[in-house]
Order: C-alpha cells, then structure tokens, then sequence
C-alpha cells in the first residue's frame, strides 16, 4: 500500500487532525492551498488530501515494485478485457511516482498500479514526537472496502492482482441468530503486512471506504494518539482492543472525511510459505466496543 487520496470540502481540518492528532507531516513541498500531503515516514507522502465539492476517499495506490511488474499487470487487464488508464503526466508528479495505471474492481473502488515513487531528501519529523511509522516493505498500512459483490470482488483480488488469503470472517451481526452472517476476506500482497486489502459484505459508505490503518512503534504512541483524539473531540468509533487475526493493538477514530483510521501498534508479520489461511471466530480478543457517531 503505498498511498491514499482524498477528497474533502475543508482542508484546514484535514490538516489539524493529520498534524495534531495523528502526529503526520504536512510535507511542504508537495502541499499548497490546493493539497495536502501528509508524510509519515521516507516516502514523500502516504496521504494526499485534495480540495473538492465533496468529503470522501478517492483511491488507494499499490506499489507494484518495477516498471516490469507493471507491464505484466497491463499485460493481464489486456488479456482479460479489463479497462484501465494510463496516469497523466501531471498525475504522475502530483503523486511522485514514475509510471502508473488506474481501474475499477468489481465493487467500483478506484485502485492505482504504479511503480517508481521518487526519493525524497526531506526527512520525516513528527509534530507529535511520534518515534516512526511502521512502514518500508510493508507498505504504510491498509485499507478496508465494502462490497455487496463480494465474492466477485474476492475473485478478482486473487486471481487477477494475486493477493492471498490471510484470514477469512464470518461473524453474526444481527442478534438474530437465523439472520445471514457478514462475510469478509483479509488479503496480503507480497510482503509480511497480515492484510494489505480487506474486503467486508456491506454497501458501500457514504465515504467510500470502510477503514484505513496506520502503525506505529509503541503502545505508548497508540495511547498518546487516543488521549490526542478525545482532547480534539474526535469521535472514537471503537475503543482499544486487540485483534484476532494479526494480533493489532489499537483504536479507530474517525477521520474528517467520514471513514475511520485504525490506529495500532504490534501487528503480526506472518511468513507466508508456513502460513493457513485463519478463519478467525470473533474480531478482536478483547476491546474494540464499536460506537457510531453521533447524528448530525
């Protein structure tokens, strides 16, 4: 996972929340009254916030490694009859990559392919004294989309961009116990991540994304971002918890743009060529008491 664009209606409360509560970088080369890039770790940002008519999540950009991957990727769309774009030049040095294509999955979620994300000689310096950000070969974290499709959408995310089952859920939402379970698919790429992508049975947001996660290297710098949350009346959606499937301590707390930011420390880095795929009974082994927000 290399980056995330979104789209919102006030970028000066993108910019508090990224810089005052979750200890980012708003990078000053790449930011301006237009756009917002939120650095958190050598890369020049993994959050690109860009003004607009709306407040919603844009699209998630995956880091396929070299220009050889990518070819391979057009290569498959082609065969597969599969509509894709090729990225504009100005999309290009917007995003600071080298080369790219976007797309559709099945369930409408606009992806970027891309390889070559330029280097950038400014150093990361958290406003918050955060440590670090656990990133590097395991991307900076994940996402999670909804799909009604969703077996459709699990089909093209392993057999199309190769992603691989990490864990599989089905849990009873409803207090009826006769009522249909919610599946969902945690899928890795090729990195030690426990789940790159997520997909969960359920309509689309309002948002456009479920969730999106960062890491940090303390549970202390967890801790510290939960206290930065409520002094900023952030609303928590869930409270501390750890997770069954990669063991994530963490909180989620909603973002400006609608969606949640899981906030964690400690996740499992599985080795792929000893690991089953996990079909976890519960989400969390403790915590993670969900709370909607409050009705506007």
């Amino acid at each position: 996972m290399g980056y995330i664009l979104v789209e919102t209606k006030d970028l000066s409360a993108w910019d508090h929340y990224g810089q005052e509560v979750c200890g980012f970088m708003k990078h000053p080369d790449f930011s301006d009254e237009e756009k917002l890039s939120l650095k958190i770790d050598h890369e020049p940002f993994r959050f690109m916030v860009q003004n607009g008519p709306e407040e919603k999540f844009i699209l998630a950009g995956l880091d396929l490694g070299d220009a050889s991957a990518l070819n391979d990727a057009k290569k498959i769309f082609d065969e597969l009859n599969i509509n894709y774009q090729q990225l504009s030049a100005d999309d290009l040095f917007t995003r600071q990559i080298t080369d790219g294509i976007s797309f559709n999955d099945p369930a409408g979620n606009l992806i970027e392919l891309y390889h070559g994300r330029l280097n950038d000689e400014t150093k990361f310096s958290s406003p918050k004294g955060i440590s670090g950000f656990v990133t590097k070969d395991l991307g900076f974290g994940h996402v999670v989309y909804a799909a009604l499709n969703i077996e459709e959408t699990h089909d093209f995310y392993i057999n199309v961009l190769g992603f691989g089952d990490s864990d599989i859920m089905n849990l009873q939402m409803s207090p009826n116990p006769e009522d249909p379970k919610m599946k969902l698919y945690f899928m890795h790429c090729d990195n030690k991540r426990h789940h790159t992508v997520a997909i969960m049975q359920s309509p689309t947001p309002p948002s456009g994304l479920v969730h999106t996660m960062v890491e940090v290297k303390t549970i202390d710098e967890v801790g510290e971002a939960l206290d930065r949350a409520i002094n900023n009346d952030i609303h928590i959606s869930s409270s501390l918890g750890r997770h069954v499937n990669d063991k994530m301590v963490s909180f989620y707390m909603q973002t400006p743009g609608g969606f949640d930011l899981e906030f964690g420390y400690d996740g499992d880095q599985p080795d792929w060529s000893k690991h089953q795929t996990t079909s976890s009974p519960a989400p969390s082994y403790w915590g993670h008491v969900f709370t909607p927000p409050p009705e506007k």
